[in-house]
């Protein structure tokens, strides 16, 4: 029965509505012999019901029941089909869930197997990238793309997992061959190859000897310039590393293109305090060159490389933010990092910043523009101290505990120095729920 007291309309709609018809004049005529009785019982005296009168409510108190009965005999009916509808129904959805989950288990081990292929082919993959630079980029636009085609690979296979092997070539591409943003200049290198014979000692560079004058020499072709470089790298002369690994990276100067010695004096020179390496070590952990992949340790150098006004280190660092790969994800430190990078010129940044201000309240927005106006390379913030991080009981501890997880580069002296400060307010950020004494 409808929400207004009549039958539905349908099959048998004419049916119903002549029923419908019949039951309103039963009732009608019902409603008039107990108007009719009421109106005698309340007269004064005995008045006897007429037999014309009773036999009349008889009569329809009977059509009544009977109208009654097929009712409810017809909505038992009813009831009954929903039943066997619904139960049919329970049983088709339980098949699809059966199959849904056949269909995961099939794109888990097709995932897997992709995986698989992919290490592989980055193991087997030896073909040099020309005339890198000491600036190494990640490309948003490229890691973006990939992990959409993933994605989108992923929901198709769930519903026509045939399709899974052809859309698994373009993702792998574009992770294996992640496009470089060209950024800042590699330092000078030799006009031509500088031979190398046989086992020829590494010379030691004479005693007053500099960077501008040995990559002077390095530019003019001298012979003496890459051991010369190399005792400079070797005495702790942070250009020198930074040079020294450039030319590895890209087999110049007459070195073999090593990217194990690349990735080692990168690390060195970063460890010595130079931005540019420490931009670069991020972009070797990051791609995983010349040794293991570790994007979390890669985002500790971007920060640090970041914090010293590396432009392109304050853009990546805003990608790891938005992404969440190597830090939590945090869409406000990405806008304050693409807002520090846009600051400073980046074109590419300021468009990332404008796509996040959508996605913040504006009194936030406000205050990280602030914070991005007011930063200053190098220059670390009064209020974050240097604390002390649990479950370190010292400041040595502490400088112990962030050396390890790859904030903290220093002696372990218990001394609050500017970079314990900046190590521990990094460490706080990117763990904005550890406890501090």
């Amino acid at each position: 029965m409808a929400d207004d007291g009549s039958w539905p309309k349908g099959a048998g709609s004419e049916t119903l509505a002549s029923g419908e018809a019949r039951t309103r004049q039963a009732l009608g005529e019902l409603r008039g012999v107990l108007g009719e009785l009421e109106r005698r019982l309340a007269a004064s005296g005995p008045l006897p019901l007429p037999p014309e009168t009773a036999a009349a409510l008889i009569r329809t108190l009977e059509a009544l029941t009977r109208r009654m009965a097929r009712h409810e005999t017809g909505a038992q009916g009813r009831a009954r089909e929903l039943a066997a509808a619904l139960g049919s129904l329970s049983q088709y959805l339980d098949a699809q869930a059966g199959a849904q989950a056949a269909r995961e288990e099939q794109l888990a081990a097709r995932l897997d197997l992709v995986l698989s292929e992919l290490a592989q082919v980055r193991a087997a993959q030896a073909a040099p990238r020309p005339d890198p630079g000491p600036i190494r980029v990640i490309l948003a636009a490229a890691g973006a793309a990939a992990a959409l085609s993933v994605v989108g690979a992923g929901v198709l296979a769930v519903t026509q997992p045939q399709a899974l092997p052809r859309l698994v070539a373009a993702p792998l591409a574009a992770i294996i061959d992640l496009p470089l943003r060209p950024s800042l200049k590699a330092a000078p290198s030799t006009k031509a190859p500088v031979p190398v014979r046989g086992a020829q000692p590494i010379a030691v560079a004479p005693a007053g000897d500099s960077f501008a004058a040995v990559s002077a020499a390095l530019k003019a072709g001298d012979t003496t310039a890459l051991p010369r470089l190399t005792g400079l790298a070797q005495a702790g002369d942070t250009q020198a590393q930074l040079q020294l690994a450039a030319l590895y990276e890209g087999g110049q100067a007459g070195l073999a293109r090593d990217l194990i010695a690349a990735r080692l004096w990168t690390r060195r020179a970063a460890e010595g305090g130079e931005r540019v390496a420490m931009h670069n070590l991020g972009l070797f952990l990051t791609e995983g060159d010349g040794g293991s992949r570790d994007v979390d340790e890669a985002a500790v150098w971007f920060r640090r490389a970041a914090d010293r006004g590396v432009v392109d280190s304050q853009y990546n660092l805003g990608l790891l933010y938005e992404a969440g790969r190597g830090v939590g994800r945090n869409l406000r430190e990405a806008y304050r990092w693409y807002a520090i990078a846009a600051n400073a010129g980046d074109t590419v940044a300021r468009e990332k910043q404008v796509e996040l201000e959508a996605r913040l309240k504006p009194a936030e927005r406000a205050a990280l523009d602030r914070d991005a106006d007011g930063f200053r390379p190098g220059a670390a913030a009064p209020s974050e101290p240097a604390a002390i991080i649990p479950p370190a009981a010292t400041l040595a501890e502490t400088q112990a505990l962030l050396a390890r997880k790859g904030y903290y580069v220093g002696p372990i002296d218990g001394v609050a120095s500017p970079a314990l400060k900046q190590a521990s307010a990094a460490y706080l950020r990117d763990h904005p729920a550890t406890p501090t004494t």
